[in-house]
């Protein structure tokens, strides 16, 4: 009599699981929503269905998993900052640009936590992964801006580093005091960057 045994899903016969990569991110922005940014890769491993070794194989250790996890949000972040900067950079724009990364950073806590604390073996570098590609994307939709507006845009890169460093500060603070409702944060921090960011030239 012929037996018929059962694999776990994607197994082809005689191989390993076959688990596109996507997924298993997916995985872990569930198990990091539900157990908070202390998640494990085991946890992950099971949620996906699979062992923790494939979760190595396909995606890779836990620095290298974040740094996948903070391409998605900061792909998230730059989609909102491009709706929010749909004409020339003002204080509006602005105070768009903060809200909609502080509802974002909101909407997704404990993956933020999870991309930007870290664990005890990690460098400030790698923790900043999140910071330094948000960065360079936002640098683009400034420069863009500032060429609209026929003014120098060799300030974008600079601005950018440092709109996102307040936006990811801010945040680590105001997710865990969540004293004021993020439009209003977000008009107090456009206020304070705007009138930098308005002094376009030295006469200004």
């Amino acid at each position: 009599m012929n037996v018929r045994v059962r694999r776990r899903p994607g197994r082809p016969v005689g191989g390993r699981p076959v688990v596109d990569r996507d997924l298993l991110l997916d995985a872990a922005e569930r198990v990091i929503a539900r157990d908070g940014n202390g998640a494990s890769l085991e946890a992950i491993a099971v949620e996906a269905g699979v062992t923790k070794p494939i979760v190595y194989a396909r995606v890779g250790s836990r620095a290298e998993l974040s740094n996948a996890l903070a391409s998605r949000l900061s792909d998230r972040l730059l989609a909102a900052g491009r709706e929010a900067i749909d004409g020339d950079l003002d204080h509006r724009t602005l105070a768009a640009l903060f809200r909609s990364s502080l509802e974002i950073l909101d909407a997704h806590r404990e993956l933020f936590l999870y991309v930007t604390r870290g664990t005890g073996d990690d460098t400030p570098e790698r923790t900043l992964f999140l910071a330094g590609r948000s960065a360079g994307a936002l640098a683009e939709l400034l420069a863009d801006s500032r060429r609209r507006g026929g003014a120098d845009d060799s300030v974008a890169l600079p601005w950018a580093y440092g709109i996102v460093g307040v936006i990811n500060l801010v945040s680590l603070w105001w997710l865990d005091e969540r004293d004021r409702p993020a439009d209003v944060l977000a008009d107090q921090l456009a206020e304070l960057v705007w009138s930098g960011l308005s002094a376009s030239s030295p006469d200004a």
